[in-house]
């Protein structure tokens, strides 16, 4: 039997939609400089595998990229591994994040989030701003800094959200477990990277069903010494915040930041953005460490061009954060969509 006959196409964009998508847009944008002219996507593919630099140039500028400094060029060092990428930049991930929270697109919504033990939570992009802003004021109040780990054991809901965009506008280092998670499955990923501050849930609803975590996640902090703060967030309304020292709850914390602004902190280029893990099916989860610019561009390439994703758009990828698929989703905001 032929490939074609095993595998029939069901569905052929017409020649408007492809002229109006956002490749089919960024490849115009493209001839209009002198690039190509591209008869097709695979002629564009074949371009961008040619001229390496001038593609994920274009793509930083299409997508309205930003940074403090201007990286030197491109690529540097072209060795593998080893390879060098925007030498000389200096940026801020959740800065690029945020890049739509004033002017215009300040009041539209950014996150829209539902779960079964609480309401439907609905924040503006200069909501989300505000927030992060306050949670890195508290963060930086308890000595996190530059380079720290902050851990989160939390649901892909708001606060998910709100605690990586606090990290990483510091220049700290973002890493999530989900709280279905057995507390030795999260110490063997928590455990290699020493965080500074946790932020946690006390449980977590499913399937009509309630799942009080504090006793659980207590151990957890007892488990990891190098932590200077505990973030309680009322994932269960009914349900007490996680006892300890070290803990604050979410409300106080945002109570405590109030007013201050993200500081959007530069970073270098390969300063490391997450550290995701492997499985853990043979043996201990390994870390995986994913820098800023080469996280954010080809985000920004994948989100945009691929996914055609954008201002007028609400983007969904069913997951929790212990999958990396949540790190691709919180970057939708980037696109100007609600998440």
């Amino acid at each position: 039997m032929s490939n074609t006959e095993q595998s029939p196409v069901v569905w052929t964009p017409d020649q408007d939609t492809l002229t109006r998508s956002r490749m089919g847009q960024f490849k115009a944008w493209l001839e209009q400089q002198g690039f190509g002219p591209f008869d097709d996507y695979h002629a564009l593919h074949q371009w961008s595998i040619t001229e390496l630099d001038t593609f994920w140039q274009k793509v930083w500028d299409y997508c309205g990229l930003v940074c403090e400094t201007p990286a030197k060029q491109v690529l540097g060092n072209r060795e593998m591994p080893g390879a060098e990428w925007f030498p000389g930049m200096k940026l801020n991930f959740a800065a690029n994040l945020l890049r739509l929270a004033d002017g215009d697109h300040a009041d539209r919504e950014a996150v829209v989030a539902y779960c079964e033990t609480r309401p439907v939570l609905r924040k503006t992009y200069a909501e989300l701003k505000a927030d992060a802003g306050a949670l890195e004021a508290f963060l930086r109040s308890k000595g996190i800094a530059k380079g720290d780990r902050v851990a989160g054991v939390v649901t892909n809901g708001y606060e998910a959200l709100v605690g990586m965009l606090a990290a990483t506008s510091l220049g700290a280092i973002w890493s999530s477990a989900s709280p279905d998670f057995g507390i030795g499955a999260i110490n063997d990923r928590f455990g290699q990277i020493e965080p500074s501050a946790l932020i946690v849930v006390n449980g977590y609803g499913y399937g009509g069903k309630v799942f009080a975590r504090q006793a659980d996640f207590a151990e957890l902090i007892a488990g990891l010494p190098s932590l200077k703060v505990v973030v309680s967030i009322a994932q269960l309304p009914d349900e007490a915040p996680i006892s300890g020292e070290l803990v604050t709850t979410w409300d106080e914390a945002l109570k405590a930041g109030e007013g201050e602004a993200p500081s959007f902190t530069p970073v270098d280029p390969d300063h490391p953005v997450y550290i995701l893990y492997s499985s853990g099916t043979t043996g201990k989860p390994k870390c995986i460490v994913h820098g800023t610019a080469g996280l954010l561009v080809n985000h920004a390439k994948e989100l945009m061009l691929h996914g055609d994703v954008g201002p007028e758009d609400r983007f969904l990828y069913f997951t929790t954060c212990g999958w990396m698929m949540w790190n691709w989703q919180a970057s939708a905001l980037m696109t100007g969509a609600a998440v």
